[in-house]
């Protein structure tokens, strides 16, 4: 059992000496995400006006086409004077 803990704790001194090491190569402070996402943003938002003409357009068009009642066409009187 003192021989298990002996390794134990040189195993766990072994990785606490390298997780600050790990720690610094992957972090890295960035504060310009929010910009970014700003960007985004407005790029999506211009992209979806421009779609919002085009989507009037299609929901006319089927409206157009499904929507047409067929009615008999009703004949023409012309009065004279």
């Amino acid at each position: 059992m003192k021989k298990l803990t002996q390794h134990s704790l040189t195993a766990i001194m072994f990785l606490a000496s390298t997780v600050p090491a790990l720690a610094e190569a992957g972090a890295r402070e960035d504060n310009s995400m929010m910009l970014v996402y700003l960007f985004l943003g407005v790029c999506g938002l211009i992209i979806f006006l421009q779609l919002i003409p085009v989507f009037a357009l299609g929901f006319g068009i089927v409206k157009g086409v499904f929507g047409h009642k067929s009615e008999e066409p009703k004949p023409v009187t012309v009065k004279h004077r």
